[in-house]
């Protein structure tokens, strides 16, 4: 199967996996805020939050190996991807029962976590320690997960936790009904989570029966070098990216109350439904990407790169376009008028999302090139300026203050670092043609936005309205980016692409 074919399958399964799973997560989020309220939905955040701070743990390891494993999975080098995967192995049961162990300690210090702890949710104690376990689970088998995605076997992956957790959201929409008890939803959560990552391990074994064998090689001491190297940068890029995007609800939790960090969590459900379909997409591109870097030109992969951000501005254009529109009059069918955030709250969320995700193809790139030590302390800075701002900001404005904070940390350092990184040192090309490109894509989206917006402020409430508003959204931008770009090389490279795959389908 070549890389085409490799990277249609990874979308297919990815695709169709993430949208089953959505209708019955949305289902089960509304039987949520019905049996158990708002509260309970922003300690569920909350949480998240703080053991997304206890994943520091990993230290970037999972990208610095994986990045590794590229060349010897190009190559066919057995005997490498075995040293490779028994280090992996080592090192991430290690950092499973560090992060156990860690998290077990942070129990008796929940309290700071809230500005005041909600008096009607009982055992909140056990709940932590229960989505602790919960989380630690798949560092004791995250290892043979990414041999499937470095070998563009991502699909099997896909196609297992999507009927696995199909399954255990079914049976924690039946337990909530039946005995409204957040602690056997929990429980449900871990039995998927043991199951759902044994299965993978199971399926990984057998694609790869190498893996079951004793006689590996040290690795070399250049190798290890390159990874432990790789790993101290990765360690400032994983503070600074849980600091950047895992601490809003904490400090919305603190700061203005765990009711607002539920309203929060609900918006940021929506937007991670997206972010998960798009890591899918990015997933199976990435993967290919990691094997052309490894064999192709210089000047292939200064295209490829500028192929990858066209594709990118034009889908986080759209995506962002439909979240500005669709935000409110969803959660309003969805929850209810009583679960919508301010419209500049909305709004700052809108922008977060796409100035973030326009970061993706650059950072995908400079992962697959493994430039991850000349802007080490970029998230650092980038850090302490959201959290800096953010505290600063949420005493005036609440909510939107986090979320204006998130916005300028953003803007401040990594919008012009990381594209400089990667075309000065990775792609050796010059940054000013990225920055040219980016304008013309923003300025672009900007002005589908405003007349999408414009559209669907006429058109009336309700499911009807909805249901236009959709049709607006899928249409309008889309239109005026197809005016927009019908000329350019890499809009012809794509309608390429597209006849040709009709082509095959008739």
């Amino acid at each position: 199967m070549g890389s085409a074919e490799h990277i249609t399958k990874n979308i297919k399964y990815a695709v169709a996996g993430e949208f089953l799973l959505a209708v019955l997560k949305f289902l089960s989020r509304r039987v949520f805020v019905l049996l158990l309220g708002r509260e309970y939905l922003g300690l569920n955040g909350l949480f998240t939050d703080v053991l997304s701070m206890l994943s520091l743990a990993e230290l970037g390891f999972s990208v610095s190996i994986t990045y590794s494993l590229y060349r010897p999975v190009a190559q066919g080098d057995t005997e490498m991807i075995k040293s490779l995967v028994r280090l992996y192995r080592r090192v991430y049961r290690t950092i499973g029962l560090v992060v156990l162990v860690s998290g077990l300690s942070l129990t008796p210090f929940l309290s700071f976590f809230f500005k005041e702890v909600p008096q009607n949710i009982p055992d909140i104690p056990l709940i932590y320690v229960l989505n602790l376990i919960n989380a630690s689970i798949s560092y004791f088998f995250t290892y043979k997960s990414t041999l499937l995605f470095v070998h563009q076997k991502k699909y099997i992956e896909t196609s297992i936790r999507a009927i696995v957790s199909l399954a255990a959201t079914a049976v924690q929409i039946a337990v909530l009904f039946l005995t409204r008890n957040y602690l056997f939803y929990l429980y449900v959560a871990i039995g998927a989570t043991v199951i759902q990552n044994a299965a993978i391990s199971v399926k990984a074994s057998r694609l790869f029966p190498y893996l079951r064998e004793k006689d590996v090689r040290p690795l070399p001491a250049g190798t290890l070098d390159e990874i432990y190297r790789n790993v101290r940068a990765m360690l400032l890029h994983r503070i600074g990216a849980v600091a950047v995007f895992n601490t809003d609800n904490l400090l919305i939790s603190k700061f203005v109350g765990v009711a607002a960090a539920g309203l929060y969590s609900n918006y940021m459900m929506i937007r991670g439904f997206l972010n998960i379909l798009v890591n899918a997409l990015f997933d199976a591109i990435t993967a290919t990407l990691g094997h052309l870097t490894a064999t192709e030109t210089e000047a292939y992969k200064q295209t490829a790169f500028r192929r990858l951000s066209f594709f990118s501005a034009w889908l986080f254009g759209w995506m962002s376009i439909c979240l500005l529109c669709l935000y409110d009059p969803f959660i309003d069918i969805w929850l209810g008028n009583g679960y919508l955030l301010s419209k500049p709250a909305v709004l700052l969320i809108v922008l977060n999302f796409y100035f973030n995700s326009m970061r993706t193809p650059v950072n995908n790139t400079k992962s697959v090139l493994g430039l991850f030590w000349d802007d080490r302390y970029k998230s650092i800075v980038e850090a302490a300026v959201n959290l800096a701002v953010s505290v600063i900001l949420v005493e005036r404005w609440g909510v939107e203050g986090i979320m204006a904070g998130t916005l300028i940390s953003t803007l401040s350092f990594p919008f012009w670092c990381e594209p400089m990184v990667l075309c000065h040192r990775g792609l050796h090309s010059s940054v000013k043609g990225y920055f040219k490109d980016y304008l013309l894509h923003l300025t672009v989206t900007v002005i589908a936005g405003a007349i999408t917006w414009l559209l669907c402020c006429a058109v009336g409430e309700g499911y009807a309205g909805f249901m236009l508003k959709c049709l607006i959204c899928a249409a309008i931008p889309n239109l005026i980016f197809l005016a927009a770009y019908q000329r350019t090389e890499d809009f012809a490279f794509y309608r390429h692409i597209l006849k040709r795959a009709v082509r095959k389908k008739a």
